[in-house]
């Protein structure tokens, strides 16, 4: 059996992929393999799961009915799901929006529709999408906007899904994505998005153990960081990834809004395997390299221009001992007491 992504670009089909994954592990399906082709996925497994989706995440349902009908904002703030909508929404009007058109579509889901690689097609899903079919909010799809050339004239057009696509996108963006959050002095906001894919191929196993180091809550910091050192800082928290067999990549957005502008950036796509296998050398020869960088690093401009530069030099190379001599700067000004010299040990 093979399920198949339905073709929405990038950002979207890893999402639904890790959906797809979710739905399959709830099920205790654990056997199978995910393949990658271009932006696309196959998920082969030999069962398929329940369609009742309401009953596979029914912790998920039933607080998006609490929250339907007491629009209480304690329950953003301390249910893990609804924080993860809500932090990486940049345009607080459609929350709302996006919790109602969830709640329509955990009734309307239907995993069986990927079962055939036209799934897309089917459903006239995209630019043209008809009125019946739900709009995909940035975070979900990155730049598709709003609007569509047709015939030398450009109109105003959303780009839409059908609701069980709704469902996959949300579920991905929960369980197979990490947010960042920094919202400055003025209120704009920044979003980095990350999320893991396998290059080629990978067992449905081995994508659940991405998603144990995706899924938790958003962090909201006080600095805005740059892509690589949002990639090195994700990778160094919680479990190491050091046992998986197969090359991954991360993929990493971000999306901005600025008073009324709204903007986002082109998602990279970045093979991280080498990185994850310096950063198990790293916590093997420094255990507190987590801690070292939330407590010296992150908080400060100085910090994540390093953090940044560390990122670059552990995926790329280069001149190590300007780097250390940049973090031993930083420790000095800051106080902090680490030992730097188990860090060298390791990229030296």
């Amino acid at each position: 059996m093979i399920f198949y992504t339905p073709g929405h670009g990038i950002i979207s089909d890893t999402l639904i992929m890790h959906g797809i994954v979710r739905i399959l592990s709830a099920n205790n399906i654990f056997n199978g393999k995910v393949k990658r082709i271009g932006e696309r996925y196959e998920v082969h497994t030999v069962s398929e799961p329940s369609k009742n989706l309401t009953e596979t995440f029914n912790t998920l349902y039933r607080m998006i009915e609490i929250f339907n009908k007491s629009y209480n904002q304690t329950l953003i703030q301390y249910s893990k799901y609804l924080s993860k909508i809500n932090a990486s929404n940049i345009d607080p009007s459609h929350f709302k929006n996006w919790i109602d058109n969830l709640y329509k579509s955990f009734n309307e889901f239907n995993i069986s529709l990927y079962l055939t690689p036209d799934h897309k097609e089917k459903n006239k899903e995209g630019r043209k999408g008809t009125k019946n079919l739900f709009t995909t909010y940035l975070p979900l799809s990155f730049i598709y906007g709003k609007y569509l050339q047709e015939s030398y004239m450009i109109s105003e057009k959303q780009y839409k899904v059908c609701s069980s696509c709704f469902v996959l996108n949300t579920l991905g963006l929960i369980f197979g994505t990490t947010v960042i959050v920094h919202i400055d002095e003025k209120g704009n906001k920044n979003v980095i998005l990350l999320t893991l894919s396998p290059s080629r191929e990978m067992e449905i196993e081995d994508i659940l153990v991405l998603q144990r180091l995706l899924e938790k809550k958003p962090l909201w910091l006080k600095n805005d960081l740059p892509i690589f050192a949002s990639i090195l800082y994700i990778l160094s928290l919680g479990e190491t990834l050091y046992a998986l067999q197969n090359d991954v990549d991360v993929i990493v957005w971000k999306i901005q809004k600025t008073v009324n502008f709204q903007r986002a950036n082109k998602p990279i796509s970045i093979n991280v395997t080498n990185l994850i296998n310096k950063i198990t050398d790293i916590k093997y020869n420094f255990p507190e390299f987590p801690r070292f960088i939330n407590d010296c690093l992150i908080n400060n401009d100085d910090g994540i221009l390093a953090l940044n530069d560390l990122a670059l030099l552990l995926l790329y190379g280069g001149d190590e001992y300007y780097v250390l001599r940049e973090l031993s700067r930083i420790l000095e000004k800051n106080k902090c007491n680490y030992r730097l010299d188990l860090l060298a040990k390791s990229i030296i």
